[in-house]
């Protein structure tokens, strides 16, 4: 096993252990949990050898902080909407946006559309969907990875 995938491992491993010391919530945990793995399988793209090991620590924690607080402002019926989108967005045939809204709070609406061509990693093929999301009139936005699985696009 390399340095960087040990290194991913041992973040992945952490952040479960550290999600159940979490204390302000299930979305807020499962957000930074989720950003936090996504941000380290994409600093894992870049670099070789130290550099890619520095790349996959600081994608952890960026995507950490980014899906604790998108997690956090987003109630559970609009993150499952949230998330709906993008699997719809991954799995669409025409390329484009798929939007979504709150039903309770007009301030909170987002989208999500593919961002990348499908391409082969690690011997599976994937695509990457952004997800923008409007939270009282504050933009923020999260990239996810989506691998083609039994003929559908699932989040990786």
């Amino acid at each position: 096993m390399t340095r960087v995938r040990k290194a991913a491992a041992v973040l992945a491993v952490s952040a479960l252990a550290l999600s159940g010391c979490q204390t302000t919530g299930n979305n807020q945990t499962s957000g930074a949990l989720l950003g936090g793995l996504a941000g380290a399988a994409a600093g894992a793209q870049f670099g070789s050898g130290e550099g890619r090991l520095v790349a996959v620590v600081i994608g952890a924690l960026a995507g950490a902080v980014a899906g604790g607080m998108i997690g956090q402002q987003l109630d559970e019926a609009d993150r499952l909407r949230a998330e709906d989108a993008a699997r719809q967005a991954a799995n669409a045939s025409q390329p484009g946006p798929v939007h979504w809204k709150s039903e309770k709070n007009q301030e909170v609406h987002g989208w999500a559309e593919p961002v990348s061509p499908a391409k082969v990693e690690d011997g599976d093929l994937c695509k990457n969907v952004k997800s923008v999301y409007y939270l009282n009139g504050q933009e923020q936005a999260e990239t996810k990875r989506f691998c083609l699985q039994d003929g559908r696009w699932v989040e990786a």
